[in-house]
């Protein structure tokens, strides 16, 4: 999720049930049984936590939260408009994934292409289609259902980031960008990491299951969101789970582009 995105839908109240939920689907479903990810990878078992703490610290951490900070000082502002703090995030999220996608290589065994690694990871298979259809219409009901209970428990409250909608509401422009960076490169940059690279390097060496949730922990901890941490949870699993049960990131991407879609939509809609 980009970092300006945040949706409240979770209680505490409701938390276990939700956990007790994903746990289910990851404990009946045994791995052999839903998963089709080969065991064999580009990278040593024993680089696979180096090379995600140097993309987390070195990468990830200074350009999605102080990038912009960089930006504004660079323009000599005090505070960036829509318009400019979109497409610099935007930039900025971009810039993230190349050099992303360059660590892994440099980190990958000799004569192991990490190119054609993800390449292979986003070909179609017959199955991605009902495996999003699926997946997404689990979390959707999900955000659905705790909606209600959040409700009920404390009452309507204001959801949406007051940066995302002053973007939104800002120009036809900012608007554009901002689709396009919430349904497009946010999800394939973290896609691409979080569950191509470390649930696929993860489930070379441990349960399919295990690999699911340690990686959403990840993606979770990553965001640096106490208030949005289950949720993120939720969304890592389902999104592992659709990627495991189809062998390609088509899946998980489609889900996590189409539920910031919604995300967007709600928020002009508010």
């Amino acid at each position: 999720m980009c970092k300006m995105l945040h949706s409240r839908y979770v209680l505490s109240g409701t938390d276990m049930l939700l956990h007790k939920r994903i746990l289910i689907c990851l404990s009946v479903m045994r791995p052999q049984e839903y998963s089709v990810l080969s065991a064999d990878i580009p990278w040593e078992t024993e680089d696979i936590w180096r090379t995600f703490a140097g993309y987390l610290l070195i990468l990830h951490i200074p350009l999605s939260f102080g990038g912009l900070d960089v930006v504004a000082k660079g323009l000599h502002r005090s505070s960036l408009d829509p318009l400019t703090t979109v497409v610099s995030t935007a930039m900025l999220q971009l810039g993230e994934l190349t050099l992303g996608l360059a660590l892994l290589q440099y980190s990958a065994k000799p004569h192991h292409q990490v190119r054609t690694f993800f390449s292979g990871k986003f070909s179609s298979r017959r199955s991605w289609i009902k495996e999003s259809v699926l997946w997404f219409g689990l979390l959707m009901s999900m955000v659905f259902i705790t909606s209600l209970i959040a409700d009920r428990l404390i009452g309507p409250e204001d959801a949406y980031d007051p940066i995302l909608k002053e973007i939104l509401s800002d120009s036809p422009t900012s608007r554009l960008v901002c689709f396009f960076l919430y349904c497009v490169i946010a999800p394939l940059s973290e896609e691409t990491i979080y569950r191509g690279f470390l649930l696929t390097s993860l489930s070379s060496s441990m349960r399919r299951s295990n690999a699911i949730i340690v990686s959403s922990l990840m993606f979770s901890v990553a965001h640096l969101s106490g208030q949005s941490f289950f949720q993120l949870f939720i969304i890592g699993c389902i999104t592992g789970l659709a990627y495991c049960r189809s062998g390609t990131l088509a899946a998980s991407f489609t889900i996590h582009s189409l539920y910031n879609a919604v995300i967007l939509f709600t928020t002009i809609m508010s």
